[in-house]
């Protein structure tokens, strides 16, 4: 991301560093919010396409707003807080390399076979129902047929799921790119050890701001994450960084802990 000040506006541009060595594309939809203390919001949405025979890294607004409107309405202690979500829309060209197979080599190794997305997963049963409550529970019924057994899981994509496998099988597929469905997956399985690696995953290596750890705190029962969290906000620009427009949907317990910092932090 970039922000500065250009022409006497606020530009702010969204850039992708993929290296132009292969052929690929990545079309985006993303909405950039504009924060003020007082909850005040600038918002735009676009969709973007970044792709490798493009002359352009980047994309967004030279005129996002007038630098004094920014100044005078968004502004605080020379700070401003501005949100990007974006959500990728189609992706080619860009493929992510397995570190584990699951695929009908491992048939002779295997004793059940898991569907996702009509994408077959060839794992032990043993281990699967070993690392999750969720799967234990739905190996441990009886199958009438002979040949292997196979079931088919809902509500989850197969490259999520392939993640989800690598790391309980001891492999470490987790970055800031594969957390959100990794730690979803983990959670919709109750697998505690997956679970417990995303959290140290978190807590000691992700680049994700504190809101968004304290979001996934709070989604996923991450209390050691939340407490981190915590701790590391120092100062009112960290307490400003943290909270959401509707305190609603924020932990009860983060909303106390960050008024106990505010009052010790007044002049």
């Amino acid at each position: 991301m970039r922000v500065a000040r250009k022409n006497g506006y606020l530009s702010y541009f969204l850039h992708c560093d993929q290296p132009k060595t292969t052929k690929w594309s990545i079309i985006i939809d993303w909405k950039v919010r504009l924060i003020s203390i007082g909850g005040k919001i600038e918002r735009k949405v676009r969709e973007s396409t970044f792709a490798s025979n493009s002359n352009y890294t980047g994309c967004g607004w030279d005129d996002f707003i007038k630098w004094e409107d920014m100044k005078k309405n968004f502004m605080t202690d020379g700070n401003i807080t501005i949100e990007t979500h974006v959500k990728i829309e189609k992706m080619t060209g860009i493929e992510r390399k397995k570190l584990r197979n699951f695929d009908s080599e491992m048939n002779v190794f295997s004793d059940v076979i898991l569907t996702v997305k009509n994408e077959n997963f060839y794992v032990s049963k043993l281990f699967l129902a070993a690392q999750s409550t969720y799967f234990e529970a739905l190996l441990s019924k009886k199958h009438e047929k002979s040949e292997k057994p196979k079931y088919e899981l809902d509500g989850c994509k197969s490259e999520d799921f392939q993640y989800f496998l690598e790391l309980i099988y001891g492999e470490s597929p987790i970055d800031d790119e594969t957390i959100d469905k990794i730690v979803h997956l983990a959670d919709k399985y109750k697998a505690p050890t997956a679970i417990r690696k995303c959290e140290e995953f978190l807590m000691n290596n992700s680049g994700k701001s504190l809101k968004e750890k304290l979001r996934m705190a709070k989604s996923y029962k991450l209390e050691n994450l939340k407490m981190s969290c915590l701790s590391r906000i120092k100062n009112v620009a960290d307490i400003r960084s943290v909270l959401s427009y509707n305190v609603n949907e924020m932990d009860p317990s983060v909303v106390a802990a960050l008024l106990q910092k505010a009052v010790t932090y007044l002049p």
